[in-house]
């Protein structure tokens, strides 16, 4: 622990010269304003609401980008509330219609798309139905990759497939396709009235409608951004269609009705949103669940918000200089490193009154997500062989591995649904979800009879080694691995460690580059039907099956659920799916995560939430009392 110390102390004189770490009080950025200082430690996919697929780049984007629906910031079960919808749709009794009122004088950020006005700034429009309709179009565009989003509506509105069919005839280049070319169940019936037509129930909307992914996009975007270029004169002008860039199909500029506006994004490096001056009047919930008046969440209801002006964030990939970047105040929260975890926190999970003193308070929280470590079940030997699927599963200490990893930070995660889901319980445990070594050893005899049937291997042959990929290169990942290795070596399987940075991770799956990859999800929404569609064969071609699983029985129970109103028999479906792949065992179940976040005294309203983003605007920062107290 000394020896850390000392390291620590190099750090902050290290840290005292770097970039990141010389964020003056003086900048004039940052002058009289109220100003939010943090890192985040992956690199941000896309600035693209529509490519939007990992949880770094949503809680970004969600600052600026806004759906028709969001969650309530406060309120235990999570309860859907309207955002850009003025109110809950009306639905028709077959369930198939869906109609929208759109709020009326909803700004969005000013770009020079919209025009200049007279001094040369920037002009902004109000929100239209039409908005949404082209969102919905660039989602289901043939050629731009949109996993997810596409993937939770796909088969399921009317005329969407064959729109994205009718998409591949045009050039990458060619946005004409965005007015030629319909989606006969997405309608603007005027410029405040959005109409969803499905081609089956799915009780799902609602919730799918609640993420950001579905933002609106104003069309002078796409006819600005992509298919204009300036003129020697400063003015504007057509791209032929033969000279544009084909690459170039994401929103090059993030244009939003949100509370912050992009101002500056470095890929691998700084991102800075402030407050949006065109953003309408929004404030702070009146009311939340149990407790949270006791713990002061409630303080500011009623209030105007956003709270503050300025949110810096700062990419850190490595746990120990963004541990330095709290400690000495150079950010505002933060998690706890495992080096530190056990003088930070006491045997009780509580923190220690030596952490109090300075002003820092414990923020725990659960969210509904799971990490594993996932098979490629197109590989030829983990596709081939359930006996090693379910070896591998039965050879993992995964209570160690959370109390060594992640200090005790989380629950065993004995099926593929999050503790909290309705199925959960009722699906059961894997029966491959315990450590039992002997019992893997016999799995592993039997998987060399597989693979030795399936012309993998030659009788006497060894398993060949197995690749496991990882989403990071740090030294957390670097721990993982080898404590994975170990493992696996137990019943004699000798592992190889492939570490990368999360884009990286993420083609070579999508490339189905992987044997193993390390991997999970969080929900989009609080439905089980969101984790089981990352099994679903259909969505192997999306990119969210990315096991490349298929078992036709589990689809035909997921489609039939897909459809179910009736609440009670879509969970009985659930069940069995959860129950076909606690036998099949597409992955090594691992952890349920628990959250330990520290924050300083002079930051205020945070309540982490379980599924929603884009709640920056109801946290308060006391700028007074940080200046105090030595911050920045």
């Amino acid at each position: 622990m000394r020896s850390f110390y000392l390291i620590s102390i190099l750090l902050v004189i290290l840290l005292a010269l770097s970039p990141f770490a010389l964020l003056k009080k003086t900048d004039s950025e940052f002058s009289g304003k109220i100003v939010a200082h943090n890192i985040y430690s992956a690199k941000v996919k896309s600035i693209d609401p529509a490519t939007c697929g990992d949880t770094t780049s949503a809680g970004i984007q969600a600052n600026f980008y806004e759906g028709l629906y969001a969650y309530h910031y406060l309120k235990r079960p999570v309860e859907i509330v309207s955002l850009l919808a003025d109110g809950m749709p009306e639905i028709s009794p077959d369930g198939l219609t869906y109609r929208v009122k759109i709020k009326k004088g909803i700004k969005y950020s000013r770009n020079a798309c919209f025009g200049l006005d007279e001094k040369g700034q920037a002009k902004t429009r109000t929100l239209r139905a039409d908005d949404f309709v082209l969102a919905f179009k660039r989602i289901a565009d043939f050629h731009i990759t949109t996993p997810l989003s596409l993937a939770l509506i796909q088969g399921k509105i009317q005329g969407l497939d064959d729109y994205r069919q009718n998409t591949r005839r045009y050039r990458k280049g060619d946005f004409s396709r965005y007015t030629k070319e319909q989606i006969s169940g997405i309608k603007a019936l005027d410029e405040h009235t959005l109409e969803i037509k499905l081609t089956k129930s799915f009780p799902q909307l609602l919730y799918v409608l609640a993420i950001h992914s579905y933002a609106p996009i104003p069309d002078e975007l796409i006819d600005y951004h992509l298919a204009t270029r300036a003129d020697e004169k400063g003015g504007r002008e057509s791209i032929p269609e033969n000279e544009r860039n084909p690459e170039i199909l994401e929103v090059p500029a993030a244009i939003g009705t949100g509370p912050y506006v992009l101002k500056e994004w470095i890929k691998g490096g700084k991102i800075l949103m402030v407050r949006n001056p065109d953003f309408r009047e929004f404030f702070y919930p009146a009311e939340g669940g149990p407790g949270d008046t006791e713990a002061g969440l409630l303080a500011d209801a009623g209030k105007k918000v956003p709270f503050i002006d300025i949110i810096n964030l700062t990419f850190v990939a490595e746990a120990n200089p963004s541990w330095m970047l709290f400690l000495t105040k150079q950010r505002d929260t933060a998690g706890i490193p495992r080096e530190v975890y056990s003088s930070v926190i006491s045997p009780s999970k509580e923190l220690t009154q030596r952490w109090e003193k300075r002003g820092i308070r414990l923020i725990k929280s659960n969210a509904p997500a799971v990490f594993w470590f996932a098979f490629n079940m197109d590989d030829k030997v983990l596709g081939k062989s359930k006996s090693l699927r379910q070896a591998l599963n039965l050879a993992f200490d995964v209570e160690q591995y959370i109390e060594v990893i992640y200090n005790g930070r989380g629950i065993r995660a004995v099926n593929t649904l999050p503790s909290s889901f309705k199925g959960y319980e009722q699906a059961g445990p894997s029966p491959y979800s315990r450590l039992d070594i002997e019992e893997a050893k016999k799995k592993i005899a039997q998987a060399k009879a597989e693979l030795i049937a399936a012309g993998v291997i030659k009788t006497g042959d060894d398993i060949p080694p197995i690749t496991l990929d990882m989403p990071g290169t740090d030294e957390h990942y670097r721990r993982v691995g080898e404590f994975t290795q170990g493992q696996f070596r137990k019943i004699g399987i000798e592992l190889k460690v492939e570490m990368n940075d999360w884009p990286t991770l993420q083609k070579k799956v999508h490339n189905k580059q992987t044997q193993v990859y390390a991997m999970g999800w969080h929900a989009d929404y609080p439905d089980a039907e969101n984790f089981l569609q990352l099994y679903y064969s259909p969505n192997i071609k999306l990119g969210t099956n990315n096991t490349n699983y298929s078992n036709p029985l589990f689809d035909t129970f997921f489609e039939q659920a897909s459809a179910e109103m009736d609440e009670q028999k879509r969970v009985e479906l659930y069940v069995k799916m959860v129950k076909i792949l606690n036998e099949d065992c597409p992955m090594v179940l691992l952890s349920e995560p628990i959250y330990f976040t520290l924050a300083y005294d002079w930051m205020h309203n945070i309540k982490p939430h379980p599924i929603g983003y884009g709640f920056r605007k109801f946290i308060r920062l006391d700028a007074e009392l940080r200046h105090k107290r030595g911050g920045m």
